[in-house]
């Protein structure tokens, strides 16, 4: 493909997902607000992130989708393998 294609696709990817997702500032704006509150304790300095962090990052994207989208069948399912997977990463008996 030559490079002004892969601009074509991306933008037609841009457009497929705003129908999806909603609109994009919305979206973001949802999804800072959920970042703020649950790592309101990692955004100090010194803080770092861990495997958990990253994995309720997921969960929490996940949820501002299906806040600001249309309803997915895809978002459950990947939130709820989130969930499991933070389960796995936090289970202290592991």
């Amino acid at each position: 493909m030559k490079p002004h294609q892969y601009a074509e696709v991306a933008a037609q990817i841009l457009k497929d997902r705003a129908d999806k997702l909603g609109d994009y500032q919305d979206l973001y704006e949802n999804l800072a607000a959920r970042l703020n509150l649950s790592f309101g304790n990692k955004l100090k300095p010194g803080e770092k992130f861990d495997a958990a962090d990253a994995v309720k990052f997921h969960i929490e994207n996940k949820l501002s989708r299906m806040d600001c989208g249309k309803p997915n069948a895809d978002n459950i399912y990947d939130g709820a393998n989130y969930l499991f997977l933070l389960g796995g990463l936090t289970d202290e008996s592991r």
